[in-house]
């Protein structure tokens, strides 16, 4: 994240011990959205309280290579499961 007043950059390692992040998406509440490949996982972030939340995917393999959303709702096409999984967020975003 790069704060422009301070000309500085901040960066958060993804978890997990061999993350392949793929896909990015930033919803309405600004919590960005990852497609970790090695974790076969979706992480969210939250750069406010700078925390990940870790969401297993619904099968191995699950390779979700786009993420979407709209007001708390993120949607995750799994290509590799041939599904689409949506994830609902406490929120309004």
């Amino acid at each position: 994240m790069y704060d422009p007043l301070a000309k500085s950059w901040d960066a958060w390692r993804v978890p997990g011990d061999d993350p392949r992040v793929y896909a990015v998406y930033v919803d309405g509440r600004d919590i960005v959205w990852l497609s970790d490949f090695g974790a076969n996982a979706i992480h969210a972030f939250d750069p406010e309280t700078e925390t990940f939340t870790t969401y297993p995917n619904s099968t191995e393999g699950a390779n979700v290579r786009q993420i979407n959303g709209r007001d708390r709702e993120v949607w995750l096409p799994q290509s590799g499961a041939d599904r689409l999984v949506v994830i609902r967020t406490d929120a309004a975003g």
